[in-house]
Parts: structure tokens; sequence; C-alpha cells
């Protein structure tokens, strides 16, 4: 008769995201993650796979989540494209200055992406998700009048969506928050009408 799990396994989840996210890939070991998790490699390989299908896992979770932050944006907007833009700018850089690290999908990118298909898959159709989400911002300022017509909007929220990693990148550096914050308002500027 099979044993039922004693443990939470969203809460066991986060501790290895947490573990993947401060350690990187690479340097997270299998008996890292039994430390850290509380659970031996018995329930590890059951309930999650293998170490790259824990990851995966974990990066689904992170993913939705940030999706999630930056569609309540979109659907709690009262039509304010700048705000918007804003908003979803600084949220995922203040969250990082907060939180004293770089995005979760930025690490994993560098780090595991350039020779993994699956996670390739599925960063791409993140970012594309993002992307959608600045799309309709843009379109929607466009429609109203506050986003300049002769943009090109594909291209435009294609870049906003990489631009949060450069900013991260700036910060990193400098830890200059209220140069971030400028470098946001001019990229705003640049489409505003």
């Amino acid at each position: 008769m099979a044993r039922n799990k004693e443990f939470d396994y969203e809460q066991k989840l986060d501790i290895a995201m947490n573990l993947f996210w401060a350690q990187g890939y690479h340097m997270t070991s299998l008996n890292d993650l039994e430390n850290h998790m509380g659970i031996n490699r018995s329930s590890i390989y059951p309930t999650y796979g293998d170490k790259r299908d824990l990851l995966i896992k974990c990066l689904d979770k992170y993913l939705n989540f940030k999706v999630k932050e930056y569609t309540d944006i979109l659907n709690d907007s009262h039509s304010n494209a700048i705000k918007d833009l804003k908003k979803i700018l600084r949220l995922s850089v203040d969250q990082s200055i907060k939180d004293g690290r770089t995005c979760l999908a930025v690490k994993i990118a560098f780090e595991v992406s350039p020779n993994d298909e699956e996670i390739i898959r599925l960063l791409s159709k993140n970012e594309e998700t993002i992307e959608g989400v600045y799309l309709q911002i843009l379109k929607s300022g466009q429609n109203k009048g506050t986003i300049r017509n002769n943009i090109n909007t594909e291209i435009t929220a294609a870049f906003f969506a990489c631009s949060s990693s450069a900013f991260l990148k700036n910060y990193a550096l400098n830890k200059n928050r209220e140069k971030v914050h400028e470098m946001i308002e001019t990229l705003i500027q640049m489409v505003k009408a």
C-alpha cells in the first residue's frame, strides 16, 4: 500500500525554487534539494521528477505568478497607458531591488536555456505573453491618443518586455534606483504622444 505524502507540495516547490534562484541550477545538487526541502529523493522523484523536471515546475510556477502580476495591472487599468507602462516597468525592477536578486527567468535564461529546448520554449512563451500585455497597453494608448501612432507596437512591446533586464543590470552595477526610474521615464517619453 502506497504511503501518503506528508508534505505540502507547493511549499516544497517554493523551497526548491528559492534554492535554484539563490544558487543557480548547476550549483544546486540533489543533496541540497533534499536538505532544504526536508524530503528525500524517494519522495522528490515520484512527486517532482528529476532535478531538471523540478526546475521546470519551479520556473513554470514563477512565470505564471509574474504573468498574473502583469495582467492584474492590465485588468485593474483605468485605461491610462502611460501609468500602466510605469507600473509594469517599475514592478519588475523594484521587486528585484527589494529582493536583492534578478528575475528567476533571466537567471535561468542565461544559465540553462542555451542548451535546453524545453526551457527555451517555456521562457519564449512567457516572453510572448508579457509582450502581449505591453502590446495591449500600447494599442490602448494609441486609441486614446496618449501613445504615438507612428511606432511599430509589436516591436515596441518586445523592446519594453526585454528592457527590464537592462534596468536590473544597471541597478546591479550602480545601485541607483532613482537613475533606473529616470531611465524608465525616458523610455516612456519615447512613445508618449
